[in-house]
């Protein structure tokens, strides 16, 4: 008898999720974020140090806006607790600004407004918004291909796409 793959259900975990939900995910954050609109997350957790799921349980982890706010070392730890829960063939997909874009849109004159999500930051030409950007709030490390790259292949992940 044969088994299809495609009937087994998939964990997916979100982590650093803040007050956004996605159906058919396990949400993680490290605080409650509870508004109107979402549940607290499944677990409260700080992604850096442990995640509380089994080792090589989890097919596929996401975050959105979120490893930009750690340091280096938060980031190395989170990515080998992420190697630690998820299965062989597992997906690691990050949202995160790139600094490379910030770059050639700084260079390139290219004006964001922001203005109504960062009221305490100027912006009122490009050099504002690249400043705005770099900046935002609680940014610790700013990543490109490079970053991301060399810090996934130390902890042990392979064929890192951007």
């Amino acid at each position: 008898m044969m088994s299809n793959n495609r009937n087994k259900k998939k964990t997916r975990l979100y982590v650093g999720c803040g007050n956004h939900r996605l159906d058919g995910f396990i949400h993680t954050d490290i605080n409650i974020l509870k508004n109107k609109h979402s549940n607290p997350p499944d677990f409260l957790c700080d992604m850096t140090h442990h995640i509380p799921l089994k080792d090589n349980n989890v097919d596929f982890i996401w975050s959105r806006g979120t490893i930009e706010h750690l340091t280096y070392r938060e980031l190395v730890n989170h990515f080998l607790e992420c190697a630690r829960i998820l299965k062989h063939g597992g997906i690691v997909r990050a949202v995160v600004p790139d600094f490379d874009k910030m770059i050639n849109d700084y260079k390139n004159k290219k004006h964001l407004k922001f203005d109504e999500i960062l009221p305490d930051f100027p912006n009122n030409n490009y050099v504002e918004t690249f400043i705005t950007q770099v900046l935002y709030p609680d940014h610790y490390y700013l990543h490109n291909e490079y970053t991301l790259k060399k810090i996934l292949g130390s902890c042990g992940f392979s064929n890192a796409k951007i």
